[in-house]
């Protein structure tokens, strides 16, 4: 309604239906922007596109460029487009590649597939190269694998869920606390959703907007 009766205000100034919904989309962008964090960065996304547009053509001209190939499987993970990445993570040169950050994508990449114990190897392995990998990230996805398991390891689970509030990361913590939801321990879940609000309010003024999502998030998942 809201929407509405602003779009009525500016369709009497301006006259123009177009421009009124224009300004509509602007106000509400502006205020995401200084309030919510819902709406994505337009900007990055054209960043974004123009690096994924110059990797293809890098790939184009140089099938060996490495660099290019984990652009694109970085890129399509983050899409949700797991086949398309791992397509690319799988270039035969990357796998020559001993970085933390290239098993990290590659071991998530495999276990979003179905394939659990090798994409687990490689988070494994990303870890101990570089424990700081992912921020929680990776402790996320061995949390979940271990709670499906017919026994999980209860020690397991517990240190790794300390790894992840170690980092206080807003958006891994609200993770977390999704897959305890999802097993049914809405208690626990909603512990975690507390220390996404906690790790917020300590958040400095500057960087608010990038936790802000994950902050309202948790209250909800508090209160539902």
């Amino acid at each position: 309604m809201k929407g509405f009766f602003l779009y009525y205000l500016l369709r009497m100034f301006t006259g123009n239906p177009l421009a009124a919904i224009i300004g509509v989309f602007l106000i509400y962008a502006i205020v995401d922007k200084a309030y919510l964090g819902f709406l994505p960065d337009f900007t990055k996304g054209f960043r974004k596109k123009r690096q994924i547009k110059n990797s293809l053509m890098e790939l184009n001209v140089n099938s060996e460029n490495a660099q290019a190939a984990f652009v694109l499987g970085e890129y399509y993970f983050e899409k949700k487009k797991y086949e398309k990445a791992l397509n690319y993570l799988s270039h035969h040169k990357l796998q020559k590649d001993e970085s933390a950050k290239y098993y990290h994508y590659l071991g998530m990449t495999l276990m979003e597939i179905g394939k659990k114990e090798e994409g687990k190897k490689y988070i494994e392995k990303a870890l101990e190269l570089n424990p700081k990998v992912g921020y929680g990230l990776p402790y996320i996805y061995l949390i979940d694998d271990e709670m499906k398991r017919h026994t999980p390891n209860k020690n397991k689970i517990n240190a790794w869920e300390e790894e992840v509030e170690r980092f206080g990361n807003t958006e891994n913590l609200y993770k977390l606390g999704m897959i305890y939801k999802k097993q049914g321990d809405k208690k626990t879940a909603k512990k975690l959703f507390s220390k996404v609000l906690i790790e917020y309010d300590y958040c400095p003024k500057g960087i608010r907007r990038i936790h802000r999502k994950w902050a309202i998030l948790a209250r909800v998942g508090k209160a539902i």
